[in-house]
């Protein structure tokens, strides 16, 4: 591996002064979980400065209020970038679970006709239009001819550039186009972009093919005569060395590598449907990033763990941290060693008005072993204040704003949203009963099960 060389990111912008500016990349295209490379704070005339330390080419990118702001950085190189309008997300938006940003490519003062950037904008340009003809094509019937011909045209304006990362960004986006189409059937196009070339993780052209290309691939195999083994490799016996002869069987998972990629894409895939046990799909997680001797892979296998388990029974919840109305911070993991009824509520919202009074009543029947957090997710915190204010509610309200991830890191979709934490910090019941539910049956449940009654 090379190592990793400086990359320099500056500019200024005056609208942003102030403001902490911090640019992330993906840890992997699976996942899609997102990691702080650098940030910094824009001085009060607008300048910034940025270092990331980089081994390859990679897409970053900022998140500016409504915009996602991308730049393609390679290793050793410096941007003078500029920044879109200011236009900052609404409490709305913010608590909108659905909500997806204006994806926009930065502007560059030091532009270059053959600069990656630029390169990658005038390719989407002539692509896209190509791409939206043949979108819907999908389910006719093959018209190989035609996007041949479309290739043909699009890639006569960049034949001259050999960049190696831009060939392979049209060379992906060209088999996205034939699958679109169906010039081609997935197995053909597996062997054709996959099978015999290189993996490469971290280029998002590749690993959009590849996404598509071997999408529930378990479940898809698992309907040949070799592969209909497979349900007793994961279901039954639990075996990640039958699991491997099994796939072997198949010509295009006969590189070691990609099957292991494979491998890692279909448990994700396949753990919140109802063809195979989760039980058994997490054994062949766990059994390849112990067995890996591929560090990337291992890496994968650890984030796919995490965001497939974080809100499962018997897992650990992710932590936060989040102040109440008098500014004192609390901490999920503060509270261990009682049991914790989250709920995620507004105080617009009529249902958790009237589930208040009855969590008033579980309150103050079960406050020594239960303890009960409100995290409101109201759009101003002005509301909340002026209801904790006019409302003398005993338990613990929190306010979501200083970490306003902790919505998605919830998956919360709806108001009100409970969960039921144990002493040990683990998930007993995710999403758990609501107070009109008969909360405290499951409750009685949960503790006689763990002895505590």
């Amino acid at each position: 591996m090379l190592p990793a060389q400086p990359v320099v990111i500056s500019g200024n912008a005056p609208a942003y002064a102030g403001e902490d500016l911090a640019f992330y990349t993906l840890t992997d295209h699976i996942t899609d979980n997102e990691k702080e490379l650098s940030r910094c704070r824009i001085s009060p005339a607008g300048d910034f400065r940025l270092e990331i330390e980089t081994a390859e080419t990679r897409q970053v990118f900022a998140h500016l209020g409504v915009i996602k702001a991308v730049l393609w950085i390679e290793p050793h190189q410096e941007y003078h970038i500029v920044l879109p309008e200011k236009t900052e997300k609404s409490p709305e938006e913010i608590l909108n679970p659905f909500f997806e940003p204006v994806e926009i490519h930065l502007g560059l003062e030091n532009f270059r006709d053959d600069e990656l950037n630029t390169l990658i904008m005038m390719f989407d340009d002539a692509y896209i239009p190509y791409y939206e003809k043949h979108v819907n094509d999908i389910y006719a019937k093959s018209q190989s001819g035609r996007i041949d011909e479309d290739i043909e045209q699009i890639e006569k304006s960049f034949t001259q550039y050999t960049d190696p990362f831009f060939k392979a960004y049209r060379l992906y986006s060209y088999g996205e186009l034939k699958l679109l189409a169906n010039q081609q059937k997935v197995r053909s196009l597996s062997r054709e972009y996959f099978t015999r070339q290189p993996v490469l993780y971290f280029h998002p052209a590749y690993m959009k093919l590849f996404d598509q290309v071997y999408e529930k691939y378990f479940t898809f195999f698992a309907r040949s005569e070799a592969g209909k083994k497979i349900y007793d490799d994961i279901n039954r016996s639990n075996s990640y060395t039958a699991l491997l002869r099994t796939l072997s069987t198949d010509s295009n998972t006969s590189n070691d590598t990609l099957r292991e990629l494979i491998i890692l894409k279909s448990v994700y895939d396949e753990f919140y449907g109802m063809e195979f046990s989760r039980n058994g799909l997490l054994t062949m997680l766990d059994s390849l990033v112990l067995t890996s001797k591929i560090p990337v892979h291992k890496e994968i296998g650890l984030n796919i763990r995490h965001k497939i388990t974080r809100l499962q029974p018997g897992y650990d919840p992710p932590d936060f941290e989040l102040y109440d109305a008098d500014s004192n911070l609390f901490r999920l993991s503060d509270l261990k060693g009682k049991y914790v009824y989250i709920n995620f509520c507004t105080s617009y919202s009529y249902t958790c008005m009237n589930e208040f009074q009855l969590l008033n009543g579980i309150h103050q029947r079960h406050h020594q072993r239960l303890t009960i957090v409100t995290i409101s997710m109201d759009p101003h915190e002005s509301t909340f204040n002026q209801f904790k204010k006019n409302y003398k509610h005993e338990w613990i309200f929190l306010y979501y704003g200083h970490q306003p991830d902790v919505i998605k890191e919830y998956d919360i979709r709806a108001f009100p949203t409970y969960f039921l934490i144990g002493p040990d910090g683990k998930l007993i019941y995710s999403p758990a009963p609501s107070p009109s539910e008969n909360f405290e049956i499951k409750l009685f449940e949960a503790m006689r099960a763990r002895g505590d009654l």
